[in-house]
């Protein structure tokens, strides 16, 4: 029996550095019958793929909370709740701790080094005089600090028990070292008002508790793109049944339900416009800022496609209801976004691997530091404050962030400018790309063939070889065959009746009509010249024909009973963005390559038009990905722009494949980064976007790292034999708070990146599929 692989999401909660990271994915590793466990410490979740016959969700959760923390699991995306507002949440809870802490901080830090302020403190609570009571009013001060600190020493020595110290773990021990230090003194054998640190272990509360409450605001801040698409999912609908209608919640609707959307209202689900026209607002699923037109279909076609989630601005629409719930393309977006803020770049592992054995030699650098200055004859209160520097200015908080908060704001801007990545690993491979490979139909050109002229040979009609093709191509899916279709409806021909249908990927379709001269049924072959060829159609052509064809078309040949009919001549036009979109990816260092099933001279006419220099014509899609191969075999990192349906293999072959338009289904599975506009330019944007969030994320590591080596030995002590200075925990303590707040904001500096892409274009065809 296989294994039947499951994947679950869950929310976890109580983990304070990178150093959690680690535990939790070490405790759900070591689940029986768990294949892999990813954790985000930014998002705090965990994604999780697991053999469903083996274990189950409890066991998982269980073994969550037997490492020490809490865990709840996500069963579908309207349950999980908005990023921002939890760490909204957690913000406004960290602050009133914050307060708390402050509140007795301050007067604490005035009594306790009064003297060295310049301030004359009363006889009565005077270190000198009344040394007891100076010290109980410092306890007593302190106590309020330490329970606004409570997290620490619960999640910190419930950690270290559990064998998976923590960042909490560090400040607890380093607090609890200088409180046990000055209780020592203030009720041991000689009462030392000297000896006492309790403004230490108090200011250091704070200072991590403010930073604490800085990195929760800013990470509310960075995950505020994932959270405006889950603010789009619509809550109610209006449901018209025999002319009447009826409010109901989005849970009650169903494909193929008819829904009402009025002026100013949310497009409830995906559908279809049967009735009425109006313009909608798609800006937050593509960027596009433009209203895009949406009517119902005339005589008969289909009208234009909505999308659950966007803005209808102005006329009242009538739509029928395609996809809904988890299967709507936001819920889809939704996920894909999730998923790759979820996964992990290499990167990020090497970082969390890094972490994952921080802490213990951190704790071991703390403690040698305290034997080495104690066999070096320094006295206990210099030992206590090197090692209790040390504790506190480790920081694997900033190692924990500096990846996946850098991918949450990349990722999370691309997709409100329509850019989506299938995971971490495709945004960070589409900054190394070499080469760009093309296809041509509806990538470079816009994919709206229109029939020019139709050619016959003699003794046939043009309205007759127009009709047989019309009518094969019924049945066919592809641009061209959608084209002459539309020529036939044009001209309002009738067709013929087809009994068989059979399409030939890479070379056209065949079908048996009725009605061609004296025979009841004619076989009839639509296609490229190698399809007639392979039906040995061509040994009866005029040379004349081919020859007659003019530069820069594309030829479909319609063959009736064996015999050549004529050619229908077709002309699809680059796309006025294509030239644009070109020179950027030359900008960017990248060889651009054109692919197509095509023949040359059209492939030459639209590189001409498009400054592409390099050509691949003549190729079949199952030959395609070959190509992709072969610059592979040499070296190249490649990425290859298509539809995401006739070019699933070579997509799927190169390291980044990248699908256009608007999100289909196949292209959505298959593409490693989907563009939910028809632009190409956008393609640029997201390489750039690509590049600019490495670039972020080296930066933080590199600070994270740097922070790390250099503050330690500093804070250890070992300048202070050489005249360097000493770090007072305190200040160890604020440069740890800021240093993981330093890598959230250096991410945030992404949500400025500027999206060059053109944002012109309005009008949004009728589609033909229903």
């Amino acid at each position: 029996m296989g294994q039947a692989i499951e994947i679950i999401n869950l929310d976890i909660r109580g983990m304070t550095c990178a150093g959690c990271v680690n535990s939790v994915e070490k405790a759900l590793g070591g689940v029986r019958g768990v294949d892999l466990a990813e954790v985000n410490f930014a998002m705090n979740r965990a994604s999780v793929h697991y053999d469903s016959e083996i274990t189950n969700p409890s066991s998982l959760e269980s073994a969550v909370e037997a490492a020490g923390f809490e865990a709840q699991r996500l069963r579908d995306t309207d349950d999980a709740p908005e990023p921002s507002e939890q760490s909204e949440q957690e913000y406004l809870k960290l602050c009133s701790k914050l307060w708390l802490a402050l509140g007795f901080s301050i007067p604490l830090v005035l009594l306790a080094m009064g003297p060295m302020l310049g301030i004359h403190l009363p006889f009565w609570i005077s270190s000198e005089v009344q040394p007891l009571r100076y010290g109980l009013i410092q306890l007593v001060l302190t106590l309020p600090v330490l329970w606004a600190g409570r997290d620490f020493y619960s999640k910190g020595f419930s950690t270290f028990l559990h064998r998976n110290p923590n960042m909490d773990t560090l400040v607890a021990m380093g607090t609890a070292a200088a409180v046990g230090f000055s209780l020592w003194n203030m009720f041991g054998e000689k009462l030392d008002a000297g000896g006492f640190y309790f403004e230490t272990a108090a200011v250091i509360i704070a200072l991590i508790l403010l930073g604490k409450s800085l990195e929760a605001k800013s990470r509310s801040r960075a995950s505020e793109a994932i959270s405006s698409l889950l603010k789009l999912r619509p809550k109610e609908a209006i449901l018209v049944n025999e002319d009447k209608e009826s409010s109901i919640t989005i849970d009650l609707v169903h494909p193929g339900d008819v829904l009402r959307i009025r002026p100013g209202s949310i497009v409830p689900a995906d559908g279809i416009v049967v009735e009425g026209s109006s313009f909608v607002d798609e800006s937050m699923l593509t960027g596009e800022p433009v209203p895009v037109e949406k009517t119902a279909g005339k005589s008969g076609a289909c009208g234009a496609k909505v999308t659950g989630g966007t803005l209808n601005t102005s006329g009242v629409l009538t739509i029928r209801v395609r996809r809904v719930g988890g299967e709507s393309t936001l819920a889809r977006i939704i996920r894909l976004v999730e998923n790759t803020q979820l996964t992990k770049t290499p990167l990020a592992r090497m970082a969390d691997q890094v972490a994952g054995v921080f802490v213990p030699v951190v704790l071991v650098i703390a403690a040698l530091t305290g034997v080495w200055w104690w066999f070096s004859g320094a006295p206990a209160n210099e030992i206590l404050s090197y090692t209790v520097a040390v504790l506190v200015i480790a920081c694997p908080c900033a190692l924990g962030l500096a990846t996946p908060i850098a991918i949450m704001v990349g990722t999370g801007i691309g997709a409100q400018h329509g850019i989506l990545f299938q995971n971490a690993q495709a945004l960070e491979a589409a900054h190394r790309l070499d080469i760009l490979i093309l296809d041509k139909t509806g990538t470079l050109t816009e994919g709206h063939p229109q029939v020019t002229q139709i050619l016959v040979v003699e003794g046939q009609k043009s309205a007759e070889v127009l009709q047989f093709a019309a009518a094969v191509e019924q049945g066919s899916e592809h641009p061209l065959g959608r084209a002459v279709v539309a020529e036939a409806k044009k001209q309002k021909l009738e067709l013929p009746e087809i009994l068989e249908f059979e399409a030939q990927t890479g070379y056209g379709v065949k079908a048996v009509c009725t009605g061609h001269m004296a025979s009841e049924h004619s076989t009839v072959f639509v296609g490229n010249p190698a399809l007639m060829r392979a039906e040995n159609i061509f040994i009866e052509v005029p040379e004349t024909l081919e020859t007659q064809i003019p530069p820069g078309i594309t030829p479909i040949f319609v063959a009736i009973d064996g015999k050549l009919a004529g050619a229908i001549c077709l002309a699809d036009e680059a796309r006025q963005e294509s030239s644009e979109a070109v020179r950027k990816f030359l900008d960017l260092g990248l060889e651009v390559v054109m692919l197509t099933g095509d023949r040359q001279s059209s492939a030459q006419a639209v590189a001409a038009k498009t400054g592409i220099s390099k050509i691949h014509a003549g190729v079949l899609p199952e030959d395609k990905s070959k190509i992709v191969m072969k610059y592979q075999s040499k070296g190249f990192r490649v990425g290859m722009i298509g539809d995401g349906v006739n070019d699933a293999p070579a997509l799927a072959q190169a390291d980044v494949g990248i699908a256009m338009g608007s999100g289909t289904d196949v292209a959505m599975e298959t593409a490693d980064m989907v563009l939910m506009k028809n632009d190409l330019r956008h393609v640029a944007d997201a390489l750039r976007l690509s590049r600019a969030t490495l670039q972020n994320i080296r930066q933080n590591l590199f600070w994270a790292f740097g922070y790390n080596v250099v503050g330690i030995p500093i804070a250890a002590g070992l300048l202070v034999p050489f005249g360097g200075p000493a770090l007072h925990p305190m200040i160890a303590a604020g440069a740890m708070a800021l240093s993981s707040v330093s890598v959230v904001s250096n991410a945030l500096r992404l949500r400025g990146f500027s999206f060059s892409g053109g944002d012109e274009i309005v009008k949004n065809p009728i589609k033909k599929e229903c």
